[in-house]
């Protein structure tokens, strides 16, 4: 049978809509994918008035540090100590080479033993004319000059039992002892090195009280005195302290130096580093869970539920506590904050409270 141009455009067309119709057909079928939902654990944000407290580091320094010089000059010829060691007072730290000192001690006792001998020969002497005087039998002349004799002889003797005690001195001083129980913070010579007494010889850190040392801005200083209790950190000890000294003024970073003194517990040193922490001023916060604060591109922030979904909302960070964060920002009070279930978090996610 012969078909028409009309009746082969009428079955085309036929089956072109037939073929948009199985088309839409299998469209409809594709079901789109469901929104995921997160399970979160909320808390109400409730306002509070508290204190917070202001936290800096600082550094432990000794309220006695002594260095020890020589008083005389030789060559270092042993060394008793080394940086670290604990020293108490009268501990011996180093020794100079004392041969030079014992020469002039025997010197001097040699040259005093003869002075004397000769002094007590001019006595006798004095004392025979004296008497020769008392008789007439020598002029007063002669008696004058034995006893001139006399009394010279007895300022050798005197001269020379100060040059003794003075070698002796000398002598002892080749060792060279602590006058502070402490540590030996620093040693500056070696065996065989030549020292005189412009020579340091250690740095001796005392055990006394210790000081810590921290800077302070300009809107925290007026919130410190004189004894202000502060507590410091350092590394896993705890100590309490007490402010004794502010800078009058500030240093070239527009910061005041504070300076608290500690008691020094077994362990603690010159020069470890540390944190002082005191209360500083009142202000209205939120306290929540630490987990509950997040952290992206140095922004503080917390998740909170609006309309079923996770909304960011910035916060500013006052104070770290014990497992708690006070914070201000963008929070109203009885906003739903997220504190379980927020690792896979994203700003409009849909979530569901438990």
């Amino acid at each position: 049978m012969l078909m028409t141009h009309q009746s082969v455009s009428l079955i085309l067309g036929v089956l072109f809509l037939l073929l948009s119709c199985s088309g839409d057909r299998k469209e409809v079928k594709r079901d789109a994918p469901s929104e995921r939902v997160f399970d979160v654990k909320t808390i109400r944000a409730r306002l509070e008035r508290t204190v917070v407290d202001y936290t800096t580091v600082g550094w432990v320094e000794s309220g006695e540090r002594v260095t020890v010089r020589a008083e005389v000059s030789g060559v270092v010829k042993e060394l008793m100590v080394e940086e670290g060691d604990r020293v108490k007072t009268g501990t011996p730290l180093l020794k100079i080479d004392d041969s030079l000192y014992r020469a002039q001690v025997s010197e001097v006792k040699g040259k005093l033993e003869g002075a004397r001998a000769e002094l007590e020969n001019l006595k006798r002497i004095f004392s025979r004319r004296e008497d020769l005087y008392n008789k007439g039998l020598i002029s007063e002349e002669e008696l004058q000059e034995t006893q001139t004799r006399l009394e010279s002889a007895k300022a050798t003797v005197e001269s020379l039992e100060s040059a003794l005690e003075r070698a002796q001195i000398n002598l002892e001083k080749t060792l060279v002892l602590s006058e502070v129980e402490g540590i030996v913070g620093k040693r500056y010579v070696s065996r065989g090195d030549y020292v005189n007494p412009q020579s340091k010889l250690f740095d001796i850190v005392g055990n006394g009280d210790l000081r810590f040392v921290f800077r302070v801005p300009q809107e925290v200083r007026g919130s410190i005195k004189r004894g202000k209790r502060v507590r410091i950190r350092v590394g896993r000890k705890e100590l309490p302290g007490v402010v004794f000294y502010l800078s009058p003024s500030a240093d070239r970073s527009r910061l005041f130096t504070v300076k608290a003194r500690i008691k020094n517990p077994e362990g603690l040193r010159d020069g470890l580093y540390g944190e002082v922490s005191f209360p500083f001023k009142r202000v209205k916060a939120f306290r929540i869970p630490e987990q509950s604060l997040q952290l992206s591109q140095r922004q503080s922030f917390v998740w909170v539920v609006k309309d079923s979904r996770a909304v960011r909302v910035p916060v500013e960070v006052l104070h770290h506590g014990e497992g708690e964060v006070l914070v201000r920002g963008e929070l109203v009070e009885g906003d739903r904050v997220v504190v379980e279930g927020l690792i896979f978090l994203y700003e409009g996610a849909k979530v569901r409270e438990k």
